[in-house]
């Protein structure tokens, strides 16, 4: 019987066409609107990272810039209203300056007008800067939302360096747990024969593997290891692109995540929530199937000083059980190591003990 050979690229994936990462890269933002044949650009910025990154900006494209908004709360509300207010402007590029919520603010809009979209971080806490998926919250619940991937990434690591600490660890711990989804995402191709991408999967799952192999002597704020977590975030959110959904970079470690947001529990950042999943559901996949390491994903995060343990990112053992209940019942079409163990709450009792996380 011949072997049905599945394509590995659909026939158009949108990815980004320029990538430029390094010191001073804003210079080649020029470059990049002559390359681009762009005349109006509007700018979605935060006040802060408008001071940090985006007046320089102005100043070196003052001609082709058509108006500026700055980022409230963010959200599709206030998404629905930049369209509303801007759809019959000369707008032909959206370029987003600044954090999460600015970059998923101005992916969005850019997606609504059909336009290209500049992503230019000013943070680097997890790999929605360069993927097509923005995170919002409606009535205090987390919901997706699928946009248009950068046309073109410009990220400053000196920016980016003197960026809180605490954010660029979170943005380690958004990588590394691509390591689960990952293994997620193959099982479920195991078990009911989802499509797999081994292209997507190597591009999110290799950063990750460098990260972790790096841990005992990253320091980021040496701008070769800083480069390394921005090039791996990067990757991850391009693989989300080419897979066509956020499987290869969002498993069972993110409906833990998705979960506590749910809940409303913790305080903690995208990455630690996700960081900490890791080692709960890394912790599963070795003992049903020896695939695992969650001794080397703990290492790893105490070795950069992030949270390991439920008392660290606020949350007590209760809280952490009833998010891990409802993280079974989240997404529960993505088939993960959830359904495929199937852990009651005395079951993930024993992982919350053996890992040391409570």
């Amino acid at each position: 019987m011949k072997r049905k050979i599945k394509r590995e690229f659909l026939n158009s994936v949108d990815l980004p066409l320029f990538v430029e990462l390094g010191e001073g890269p804003r210079k080649y933002i020029w470059d990049i609107i002559d390359e681009l044949n762009l005349s109006s650009v509007y700018i979605i910025a935060g006040r802060t990272s408008y001071e940090v990154a985006g007046r320089k900006i102005a100043e070196r494209i003052n001609e082709f810039i058509t108006g500026t908004h700055f980022v409230k709360e963010g959200g599709m509300d206030e998404v629905k209203k930049l369209t509303v207010d801007l759809v019959y402007h000369d707008i032909d590029c959206v370029m987003g300056i600044g954090g999460g919520k600015v970059l998923d603010v101005a992916k969005v809009f850019s997606s609504e007008l059909n336009v290209p979209f500049i992503s230019v971080p000013t943070v680097a806490s997890h790999d929605g800067i360069a993927s097509p998926i923005a995170s919002f919250k409606e009535d205090g619940k987390p919901v997706s939302v699928t946009a248009k991937p950068p046309t073109a990434v410009i990220a400053d690591l000196i920016i980016l360096k003197h960026s809180p600490i605490r954010l660029l660890k979170s943005g380690y711990g958004d990588l590394i747990s691509n390591t689960v989804a990952v293994k997620d995402w193959h099982l479920s191709k195991e078990v009911t024969g989802e499509d797999y991408n081994e292209i997507s999967a190597s591009m999110a799952a290799l950063p990750a593997k460098l990260m972790l192999d790096s841990a005992e002597k990253l320091d980021f704020r040496n701008l070769a290891h800083l480069e390394m977590l921005v090039r791996g975030l990067i990757l991850s959110g391009v693989a989300i692109s080419i897979a066509g959904s956020s499987r290869p970079a969002s498993g069972s470690e993110h409906r833990f995540s998705h979960a506590l947001d749910y809940l409303g529990y913790s305080n903690a950042t995208h990455g630690e929530k996700v960081a900490l999943g890791s080692i709960i559901m890394e912790y599963l996949h070795e003992k049903h199937y020896g695939n695992g390491d969650w001794e080397r994903i703990r290492f790893s995060l105490e070795r950069i000083q992030a949270p390991t343990t439920a008392k660290e990112v606020g949350l007590t053992k209760e809280q952490i059980l009833e998010a891990l209940m409802l993280a079974k019942k989240i997404r529960r079409k993505r088939y993960s190591i959830l359904e495929d163990v199937n852990p009651d709450k005395e079951d993930f009792e024993v992982v919350l003990t053996k890992t040391g996380i409570v």
